[in-house]
């Protein structure tokens, strides 16, 4: 795109890719990142278009925020001395290699943190703790390392301790964030479960002898989840699109994590779609003498003011919902492969809304593609081209 990314020219690109597309009517949402000319462009394009803001990229700026906490910040730059004193010291990083081995730990390299990745600071705390007792062996020997290098590098046993509160702090968001960013399994159905089991299971509970600083990042974090997703738990009058997409998807339809009053709620705006948008199954082909016979179900049915779809619908709604809800560790793509003829109607409108994603990080992979298809040798590949092969590359499985 040549022109400068406002939000005026952003909008005017998709609308253009769209035409180009024919998907211009098909397009439901669109997940961005936070950047402000993204997220204005979207209403510009369609006020019925919805914009879901990209998962990875809100909890990586809610942890960023809690991240800037002076007692963090230290311990970062303690940590990072050590780990570059041995990716710089040969005679270090040998020495470490031995004294793992020595103590029967897996021989890992310690990782650097990267100030654009929160979890690289996460990885880089759990690696130094998996390793510290080799670390200490390495630092306390005088052949190996200096007295006032050891004394730069020293953690102490405080250090330490909080190092390991902050590993369980930030592991629910680490674990939550890796599970987003699974490309085959990321939708917007788990956006607000997800987000509720965080905060209430593992933010909002404290543990024994917990550090009260570790307390205090807690509730932070919580807050800035809770404001950066707009989380709101109590009734509310307009439905969401993460609520619709919870209830379509088996493993979180009996929306536990709403609280009852928003149950029905749900429901009948699921129902509003389906009438608005003629999602109900056409009747199948009758002969003539069953045409007959319907028509005079359908006098009886007009005289007792019954609307056989309705009762139709209602019995789909009344039978998906005493289904067992899914395990986790099940696929919740393939139990609607194998139920969709069983609720044909609520099974197009889970192709629709769980199609969308959580995150845009598959759409962000595209240029690590496009990166590996324009190689120097190959560098005369037309845009034309090299879209049609990104566009292969991506959608390859399905043509399999």
């Amino acid at each position: 795109m040549d022109k400068r990314h406002t939000a005026e020219n952003l909008s005017e690109q998709l609308i253009n890719t769209f035409g180009k597309w024919d998907i211009t009517n098909k397009i439901l949402a669109i997940v961005t990142d936070n950047a402000k000319n993204i997220t204005n462009a979207i209403p510009l394009i369609s006020p019925e278009i919805y914009s879901v803001k990209c998962v990875a990229h809100s909890l990586q700026l809610a942890v960023n925020c809690v991240l800037k906490n002076e007692n963090i910040v230290n311990i970062i730059k303690q940590c990072n001395k050590i780990v570059g004193h041995f990716k710089h010291s040969t005679l270090a990083k040998t020495s470490l290699e031995e004294k793992q081995e020595l103590l029967g730990l897996t021989k890992t390299t310690l990782l650097q943190s990267c100030k654009t990745r929160w979890n690289s600071i996460y990885l880089m705390m759990e690696r130094l703790v998996l390793n510290k007792c080799a670390i200490f062996n390495v630092l306390a020997d005088r052949t190996i390392t200096s007295q006032s290098m050891a004394q730069k590098l020293e953690i102490k046993e405080h250090e330490l301790l909080f190092i390991e509160s902050l590993i369980q702090f930030l592991k629910p968001i680490y674990v939550t964030t890796n599970i987003f960013c699974t490309e085959n399994n990321s939708s917007i159905s788990m956006i607000r479960p997800l987000l509720k089991q965080i905060i209430e299971k593992h933010l909002m509970q404290c543990h024994e002898n917990e550090d009260t600083i570790v307390q205090t990042l807690k509730q932070t974090l919580a807050s800035e989840i809770k404001r950066r997703f707009s989380l709101k738990w109590d009734s509310t009058e307009s439905v969401l699109l993460e609520q619709i997409a919870s209830f379509l998807d088996p493993r979180f339809k009996d929306l536990d994590h709403e609280v009852l009053s928003n149950h029905e709620a749900i429901c009948s705006k699921i129902k509003q779609i389906i009438n608005q948008n003629n999602y109900l199954e056409p009747n199948e082909i009758t002969t003539a003498s069953q045409e007959q016979q319907n028509k005079h179900r359908s006098d009886l049915e007009y005289i007792f003011g019954i609307n056989n779809e309705e009762n139709d619908l209602t019995k789909e709604f009344q039978n998906y919902l005493a289904e067992p809800q899914l395990r986790f560790t099940l696929d919740p793509l393939e139990w609607w492969k194998t139920r969709y003829s069983k609720y044909p109607t609520i099974g197009k409108l889970a192709k629709k809304y769980m199609a969308i994603t959580a995150t845009s990080v598959s759409a962000e992979r595209c240029f690590s593609t496009a990166g590996n298809i324009v190689t120097r040798k190959r560098a005369s590949l037309s845009p034309e081209n090299v879209n049609l092969l990104v566009f292969l590359h991506q959608n390859k499985r399905l043509m399999i």
